[in-house]
């Protein structure tokens, strides 16, 4: 098992320390530690270690402004954390509507849910946030 929360922390502290030199990083930083805030009740929890393990094994980190992500070299699936949110998603970078790539805790398209009935139906927006966002465990949790 690799230790991807290390990383994950690591690539954290770094950010917020930079984020003390740049105005428009820590507007990024703010802003999502506000969508946390409001919306992570809502979340299921991941441990980051077995999300990592799971989805992108021997993958490469690359920090990218409020972003950290882990992908393996090749594969189309990438775990996007945001650093100040404590959240990840899981994105398939193969689907061309960005807004609507990323995936459920299982690694399924999101769009669509199963009604009582049997039919499937478009998700509401708030609906798919809710599906394709996952609280990062916190080390002491995990």
């Amino acid at each position: 098992m690799s230790d991807s929360k290390s990383a994950y922390s690591t690539g954290v502290a770094a950010q917020k320390a930079l984020a003390q030199l740049d105005a428009e990083l820590t507007r990024k930083l703010d802003r999502a530690a506000e969508r946390a805030k409001r919306f992570h009740a809502n979340w299921q929890a991941v441990n980051l270690n077995d999300f990592v393990d799971k989805f992108a094994p021997g993958s490469t980190t690359k920090i990218d402004g409020a972003k950290i992500y882990f992908q393996t070299p090749g594969s189309n699936i990438r775990i996007v954390c945001d650093i100040r949110g404590g959240y990840c998603r899981l994105q398939d970078t193969s689907i061309s509507n960005t807004r609507r790539s990323y995936l459920d805790i299982n690694g399924h398209n999101a769009n669509n849910k199963t009604l009582p009935n049997g039919k499937q139906t478009g998700r509401k927006q708030s609906e798919y946030n809710e599906v394709t966002h996952f609280r990062i465990l916190k080390r002491e949790e995990m």
